[in-house]
């Protein structure tokens, strides 16, 4: 009898993932070239879609509607970046931390952010209306554009829960 460990995605994990990158790229972020002029020296997070798709492209969760960059972009990355698999050093194409961004959390719904602000006594008086907000899981980057802070604590969060000896300083 022989036993076997699976290391790494099965073939439907890959799939799935790929299927998700293609999903996103199909949404049209731009290209360096279409932002460049609106950066003013602030860096963009871009991932690479490959040569025949423009190089990199840029997801549009970090631009305001100026067209600049979030000013808050390099705290979220920093964030992230303390968790190794999430670090740009591992993360060269930064796939790694669009999945993380594009992937709804609980911890991000409507219900989630009111309850982290409110008081308790407030929570106490208003449970009807907390109860009434949805606590449908939203994305880090639907979210990032109208609470960056939340984001970043969320990023921060996932870090912390992290053992010692994985995390990077």
């Amino acid at each position: 009898m022989s036993l076997t460990t699976n290391i790494g995605p099965n073939a439907d994990d890959v799939a799935a993932i790929l299927h998700f990158r293609e999903a996103l790229i199909a949404q049209n972020w731009p290209v360096f070239e279409a932002i460049r002029c609106d950066l003013g020296g602030a860096s963009a997070f871009g991932v690479w879609a490959g040569r025949d798709r423009g190089g990199y492209r840029y997801p549009p969760f970090q631009f305001l509607e100026s067209g600049s960059v979030n000013p808050k972009l390099t705290e979220l990355m920093n964030a992230l970046a303390r968790q190794p698999h999430l670090h740009p050093s591992h993360d060269k194409s930064g796939w790694e931390r669009t999945f993380w961004l594009y992937q709804p959390r609980g911890r991000l719904s409507i219900q989630a952010l009111a309850l982290r602000v409110a008081e308790p006594k407030e929570m106490r008086k208003n449970l009807e209306r907390f109860a009434a907000l949805s606590n449908d899981g939203r994305t880090p980057a639907a979210v990032f554009p109208d609470d960056a802070q939340a984001v970043i604590d969320l990023a921060n969060e996932d870090a912390n829960q992290l053992p010692p000896d994985v995390t990077l300083a």
